[in-house]
């Protein structure tokens, strides 16, 4: 089998075995994926993954596997091979992932591998608009400060994104940096804004399938508890003109804050289950 590195230049020959969402992540600075296949106008396998923490000098850079597709285990074991040595490249010390559904032949193909795998509750939970709408948050007129993104320049939410970066946090995105602020809903994403200068980001994405997913949400003094609540507000709001009740997003507890912020919104809510797998390099 010959295993192929996918590139910009080659990613056309492998869209239809690739999840469209994914293909378009393929983009992304640290976004990387390998194609198998006998026969090279025939590919029957890849993988895909993410590098994380690369610049996090207090732990290991991390690579989180996305997605994996292979005909059978046997193949599945050439293509997390391939992987690893990819990443021992770039001196991946842990490998995870949480996959929702998965066949029986790659979850043994893991396990051969050397990976934990566990069956648990995902770390996101997915609410509904309507949901969302029945927050007790309040009900006081919203700052003319708090804005929505369509509200603001590119140039402004560059330095917006720097400054939150500037602060280490990066939400969601390893790669905020990199991002275009048309990634994010103009409508529902929201933003403090005061003398023309940021301090605050709540940033969402639609995705293809039409869910909306929450990636940073982020605000510096003074004043920031204030203004991450009147962001909530705000985009909560938005959400309601702009979307269908039903409609579904997705809170991702990333780290320790978003995990206690979420928790307290949606106490008896929890993920579905799904696969995790780890494995120290």
């Amino acid at each position: 089998m010959t295993i192929t590195q996918i590139t910009e230049d080659n990613i056309l020959q492998y869209t239809e075995i690739i999840p469209a969402e994914l293909v378009t992540d393929l983009d992304r600075e640290y976004f990387r994926a390998l194609a198998g296949a006998e026969d090279k106008d025939d590919p029957e396998a890849v993988i895909i993954w993410e590098l994380k923490d690369l610049e996090d000098e207090t732990s290991p850079t991390k690579a989180v596997i996305h997605f994996l597709d292979a005909p059978d285990d046997q193949i599945a074991r050439m293509m997390i091979s391939a992987f690893e040595q990819k990443i021992a490249d770039d001196g991946v010390g842990l490998v995870t992932f949480e996959i929702k559904e998965m066949k029986e032949d790659l979850q043994s193909a893991f396990e051969e591998e050397g990976y934990v795998l566990t069956e648990e509750n995902s770390n996101n939970i997915t609410v509904t608009v309507s949901e969302l709408s029945e927050l007790r948050l309040g009900d006081r007129k919203i700052p003319d400060y708090i804005r929505s993104l369509s509200d603001i320049n590119p140039r402004q939410f560059k330095a917006a994104v720097m400054t939150s970066v500037f602060h280490g946090r990066y939400g969601i995105l390893d790669d905020l940096p990199f991002l275009p602020m048309t990634r994010f809903d103009q409508d529902v994403s929201s933003c403090v804004i005061t003398d023309d200068k940021i301090s605050g980001l709540l940033l969402v994405r639609k995705t293809m399938d039409s869910q909306y997913v929450v990636e940073l949400f982020f605000a510096i003094q003074p004043d920031a508890n204030k203004n991450l609540l009147n962001m909530m507000r705000f985009s909560i709001r938005s959400a309601v003109k702009y979307c269908y009740e039903e409609d579904t997003v997705i809170l991702k507890k990333h780290n320790k804050e978003s995990s206690l912020l979420i928790e307290k919104l949606f106490p008896d809510k929890e993920g579905p289950m799904v696969i995790k797998g780890e494995k120290e390099m």
